[in-house]
């Protein structure tokens, strides 16, 4: 296990996941403007994002096989088949101005079966990085990183597909995928210890890890506050441009998101800076606690400036929560199941926010916004107490969770 934070690999790494993170909200801005511009369709823009999303549902797949692998393989495979699709989708945006739509959402649904690789896989990399006591630490400067890399890639994507093209960024968007991949060349990591005697199908797999899972209360809990932060903030999402409409408009609502992503970056600074001091599962708590405030502000602070403070709020609060989660998750799960639980916990967490707006689409015209905000707030309160009964009922338990019997990684 490496002895230090700043060791050669993790600075690597934090280095190339800021570059990748930047080059990602440049796509994210100019795909959604490539689609309009050709469309015109805000609904063919819901099904570019609904094809890269669809591929989740298979994540505790692509799980179960990240665990019977070298962590580098679908590292670097996702990074390099990412970048030639957007490269693919930008430059032919660059040579002809149009790409027909097929094409893009092809690309999306490639691009979501690369990321349902990738994003287990990178979490289950930390711990290889980093020794345990600075688990902490890393993943709040990792946190805070993407966070500032976003907010930098928002505001410049947008000057880009203003002054150029959306083709441009999503090239660049490329061409980041593509050095992430160079970069993760350089990043050592520890061979695994997997078990080849016993072979077992991926389903098997995949139901060897919820077994895992279920020897903690804490570990199935986990997914569950993942779902319901998505879920929590799909009413924002609906409400909040309908509410601004009229008044503050497109720029307040993107002045909003701006100083939610503020709040996460100056949270994940924080929570790097305190380190294996912090109290996880009590952060857990106090993150659940500050997000069902903000959604009882919303009821009452929906207008700029008090806006932007309920949003730093919000921001805080989603970092407060989500890092201690990824961290217990790392400190609690051998590191042969790491990309199950994962993959576990990014499937149901990213069920949260299509199956609230779907549940929301029939009656949000119907009812007043603070109604929608309460609901959310008092849910969210609700799971907090929910999650402070768990921990401590399981306060005096180890960390680590050790393999079941009969529970064998292929």
């Amino acid at each position: 296990m490496t002895p230090h934070l700043w060791n050669r690999s993790f600075m690597i790494w934090l280095l190339g996941t800021a570059q990748s993170q930047l080059g990602s909200a440049l796509a994210s801005i100019a795909l959604s403007f490539l689609v309009l511009h050709q469309t015109g369709s805000a609904g063919q823009m819901a099904l570019t994002l609904a094809c890269a999303l669809a591929p989740n549902i298979l994540m505790p797949l692509a799980g179960a096989l990240i665990d019977r692998m070298n962590l580098k393989v679908p590292l670097i495979s996702a990074d390099v088949a990412r970048g030639l699709l957007q490269l693919t989708v930008g430059g032919l945006a660059l040579a002809w101005g149009e790409v027909p739509l097929w094409l893009v959402n092809g690309a999306a649904v490639l691009t979501g079966l690369a990321g349902i690789f990738a994003e287990p896989a990178s979490s289950a990399a930390v711990p290889a990085l980093v020794s345990e006591k600075e688990l902490a630490r890393a993943n709040g400067l990792i946190g805070g990183v993407n966070q500032g890399a976003w907010l930098l890639g928002t505001l410049v994507g947008g000057y880009l597909v203003t002054a150029s093209s959306p083709a441009l960024a999503i090239v660049l968007d490329g061409v980041s995928f593509l050095v992430m991949g160079a970069l993760l060349l350089l990043v050592q990591l520890p061979k695994r210890e997997l078990k080849t005697e016993q072979p077992e199908s991926l389903l098997s797999s995949v139901a060897s890890g919820l077994r895992l899972m279920r020897r903690s209360r804490v570990l199935v809990f986990l997914p569950f506050i993942a779902l319901l932060l998505n879920a929590s903030l799909a009413p924002v999402q609906v409400l909040l441009p309908k509410l601004l409409l009229g008044g503050a408009g497109a720029e307040g609502y993107g002045q909003y998101l701006a100083a939610e992503s503020a709040g996460m970056l100056a949270a994940s600074t924080l929570l790097a800076l305190i380190g294996s001091r912090l109290p996880l599962r009590r952060t857990v708590a106090l993150g659940l606690a500050l997000l069902g405030a903000s959604l009882f502000l919303l009821t009452r602070f929906v207008t700029p400036p008090s806006l932007l403070g309920v949003a730093a709020l919000m921001g805080v609060a989603i970092a407060a929560t989500n890092t201690p989660i990824i961290t217990l998750m790392q400190q609690m799960v051998p590191s042969a199941f790491l990309g199950r639980t994962f993959s576990v916990l990014g499937t149901v967490s990213t069920l949260g926010m299509p199956l609230t707006l779907l549940a929301l689409s029939p009656i949000v015209d119907h009812y007043p916004a603070a109604l929608f905000f309460t609901v959310a707030g008092s849910v969210t309160l609700l799971m907090t107490v929910a999650w402070a009964v768990v921990a401590l009922s399981e306060r005096k338990s180890p960390n680590l969770i050790t393999e079941p019997r009969g529970v064998h990684v292929g």
